[in-house]
């Protein structure tokens, strides 16, 4: 598995995010330009320079990646049905995953307190028991949402009515987590099949 990670998003420039749109085909270009915020531009073209990399990388694919929707939603590259990627973003971070076979990825910023409203919608009781005592629970809350997350992300379902219960899936012994936690407050997690 390739992973590319860009740390700090919110220090590149006015002048960097032009140099960055400039490497963009027309599609991504515009598609970034949409949002609203200088931010989200950044994590926009961030994303696909880093899937970019990542194939030029890996594969010696030096063409601009072109995506196709699977039925569930979940991209492929067109031109490369065989090479697998993710992407996700957060504030602190940009991160890519490629690999030959299905791969899913999240990352989050750790933060401040554990949101116990959200915790209960998203975790069983014993999940929240593992977060409220755990050393910092507001890492282990991010780790247990970024391992939920890049599974839903590897199996293409998204975020779904079930999140509580994903754990208790009888395919999640199937797959993998790598989960790392950055010094800058940042947790990514990668899920892929055994």
């Amino acid at each position: 598995m390739k992973v590319l990670l860009f740390q700090n998003p919110q220090t590149v420039d006015e002048e960097q995010l032009k140099r960055d749109l400039s490497l963009l085909p027309a599609w991504r270009r515009e598609r970034a330009l949409e949002y609203r915020f200088p931010i989200d531009r950044v994590l926009c073209a961030k994303a696909y320079l880093l899937l970019k990399e990542g194939l030029r990388q890996a594969y010696g694919v030096r063409e601009d990646p072109v995506f196709v929707c699977r039925e569930n939603g979940k991209p492929y590259l067109r031109d490369h049905p065989d090479i697998y990627f993710n992407l996700s973003h957060c504030r602190k971070g940009v991160l890519c995953a490629i690999d030959e076979a299905e791969v899913g990825c999240d990352i989050e910023e750790i933060p401040a307190a554990v949101d116990e409203a959200l915790c209960g919608i998203c975790f069983q009781a014993e999940e929240r028991r593992r977060i409220m005592n755990a050393a910092d629970p507001a890492a282990e809350f991010t780790r247990l949402w970024t391992m939920k997350e890049a599974y839903l992300k590897y199996t293409g379902e998204g975020i779904t009515d079930d999140l509580p219960d994903i754990f208790s899936h009888r395919d999640i012994r199937k797959v993998r987590f790598q989960v790392h936690e950055e010094a800058d407050g940042v947790i990514y997690t990668l899920c892929r099949g055994r």
